[in-house]
């Protein structure tokens, strides 16, 4: 990763990976229900709830000067050269911007391919450089570490997300206006920690 954000991981969060399933690897966080479970519910009105609460918890987790990494992992062919992937191009309001897009080489304990290799692109910007909906509806995985707020924002897929903090106090107004949208599952461990 960047050693920057290596340093705020380490000092905020030691002992949790940027991996899935962050809410499960970390001491504090929500899962939250995106997508609607009822198999009968037609594609359309599944795509329509899934973006409108990815944004809805996007837009509340995060304020416009905010300062955040955007952090992607991706495996890849070795032999392959590492490229800037399309979304930070398309996902940034200037170019410049990009000047702070980093792409790292990283080496997991769990590879076993060794026909493989993780990159890690990471990108250090404030919410206002940004256009969310390109990234949190792109084809890859990313993680928003929020080093004002101290969390970290995670859209697994489209039937969850995940936001964990490393203090219950950023996440709070979170789990009273979206309890509605939490995930059933996790829902007792959630209280256990949250509920006044």
């Amino acid at each position: 990763m960047s050693a920057s954000l290596d340093s705020y991981l380490i000092s905020k969060f030691p002992r949790l990976e940027l991996e899935s399933p962050l809410f499960y690897n970390a001491d504090i966080g929500i899962r939250f229900e995106i997508g609607d479970p009822n198999p009968l519910v037609s594609d359309e009105k599944y795509r329509e709830q899934f973006h409108f609460r990815t944004t809805q918890l996007f837009k509340n987790a995060h304020s416009e000067s905010d300062e955040i990494f955007i952090v992607s992992l991706l495996n890849v062919k070795r032999n392959r050269k590492p490229n800037k992937i399309n979304v930070f191009k398309k996902g940034v309001k200037r170019r410049e911007t990009l000047k702070n897009l980093i792409c790292n080489r990283i080496t997991r304990s769990d590879e076993e391919e060794v026909d493989w290799v993780s990159l890690c692109y990471v990108l250090r910007c404030k919410v206002t450089d940004i256009k969310p909906a390109m990234f949190l509806f792109a084809r890859y995985r990313f993680f928003f570490v929020n080093i004002t707020r101290n969390t970290i924002f995670y859209l697994y897929d489209s039937r969850g997300l995940d936001i964990v903090s490393n203090t219950k106090e950023p996440l709070q107004h979170l789990y009273s206006d979206f309890n509605h949208w939490i995930l059933d599952y996790d829902r007792e461990s959630i209280e256990s920690i949250f509920k006044l």
